[in-house]
């Protein structure tokens, strides 16, 4: 483990209800971490309150406020460089909140056994107290977690030791997914609008079309269809499919958008369109319905976030029946290997570009409501001087 971890502490709140196995679970996690060489406290509900003495009752409310006391500790401790692990009820999802608002390194895991097992357990004798007095076993007021990071069945086939293993490997990504975007990115690079300005004003772009571009034009797309193209650059694809078809074309590039135009003019194209903006925010200036949205190379060079903005915006532009064609380097392109890593399959070389895995990329376009009609993987398809990347062409409907 990392001694950057070291230096800034985190938080493991394990949580459910009294027979869950929680400081069973907690002790072994805890001893886990310190065999890492982490410095480590261990907290458990219990002893807190009994600690607190009867400063807090058993009221709902009360309740609630001891289970903030106990979130503040945490916090207070875990910014002293202590990764604090701690075993508690707390069934309050405003506190779960609080606690993954506060702290930078969190991880929550919810014991999610059945009455009758905890019943069984009964460590506390609380179950047959509540028995005898015709108690409800389940806490009015009681909140079970809505987003833990882990849900763990510590019962049965799952032994105390497999989930404590659950949530110290799940705690070793949450370090390094935080290590990872603690990465430094050049300042040249956080401005990418900026960046594809200085691009575009180059004019080094590829001007013929794309071997994607042709390939849609002359397998895929009808007679008299409207094209949208987002992240349009030099707009090479754009023109390309002016000859043919009426051709919006989008570019957060302001650079680009001007150059376009102008050409456009020039040229007298009349059937073609350029609007400066994001296809990932609110834009103005868009047709309101279309038969095709294309984009080549541009998921590749957006956040998650983005694509997800992209791909709905996409899903409501199209009509019914309409197709999403896209081309975008995966995560076995070679070139996620080089440059600086600012994130999980993300790296900056020249500039950002985001590796897909395409798999999980045609999963999240499923859960948007399109259908994968094509897809396929590899090399040769977008080769470019001595650059032969391993790409995706993915193309779907509405």
């Amino acid at each position: 483990m990392s001694s950057e971890l070291m230096q800034t502490g985190g938080l493991i709140w394990i949580t459910g209800y009294s027979g869950a196995g929680k400081t069973t679970v907690a002790q072994i996690v805890s001893q886990a971490l310190r065999e890492e060489g982490l410095p480590v406290l261990l907290l458990d509900g219990d002893d807190l309150r009994s600690i607190l003495g009867e400063k807090f009752g058993h009221e709902l409310d009360e309740r609630k406020r001891l289970a903030y006391v106990y979130s503040r500790l945490c916090k207070r401790v875990s910014e002293n460089g202590i990764t604090v692990v701690i075993a508690t009820v707390a069934m309050f999802e405003s506190v779960r909140v609080e606690n993954r608002l506060s702290n930078d390194l969190y991880v929550e895991a919810y014991l999610d056994v059945p009455l009758d097992i905890r019943a069984e357990r009964d460590p506390k004798g609380i179950y047959r107290a509540q028995a005898k007095q015709n108690i409800s076993p389940t806490p009015a007021g009681f909140e079970e977690p809505e987003n833990p990071d882990l849900i763990l069945k510590n019962y049965g086939d799952t032994t105390p030791q497999m989930a404590a293993g659950e949530i110290v490997r799940h705690f070793r990504q949450a370090v390094q997914l935080r290590q990872r975007k603690q990465i430094p990115v050049p300042a040249v690079y956080q401005d990418r609008a900026r960046y594809w300005d200085a691009y575009y004003q180059k004019r080094g772009a590829p001007i013929p079309p794309s071997s994607f571009a042709i390939f849609c034009a002359e397998n895929f797309f009808s007679d008299n269809c409207h094209v949208l193209e987002f992240g349009c650059g030099n707009g090479r694809d754009t023109f390309y499919f002016s000859k043919k078809y009426q051709v919006t074309g989008i570019d957060q590039s302001a650079v680009a958008i001007n150059i376009n135009r102008q050409r456009a003019k020039d040229e007298q194209i009349l059937n073609i369109d350029f609007v400066d903006g994001d296809f990932a925010g609110v834009v103005g200036g868009l047709p309101e319905v279309v038969d095709a949205v294309y984009g080549r190379f541009v998921i590749h060079a957006i956040s998650l976030d983005d694509e997800g903005k992209v791909l709905g915006h996409a899903h409501k532009i199209l009509k019914a029946g309409g197709k999403l064609y896209l081309e975008f380097r995966t995560d076995k392109d070679s070139l996620m290997q080089e440059g600086t890593e600012v994130g999980e399959n993300e790296r900056v070389t020249d500039h950002y570009r985001r590796f897909i895995n395409v798999g999980e990329f045609c999963k999240r376009l499923l859960a948007i409501g399109f259908t994968v009609d094509y897809c396929i993987e590899r090399d040769g398809l977008a080769k470019h001087g001595d650059d032969d990347p391993i790409v995706a062409r993915v193309i779907a409907r509405k």
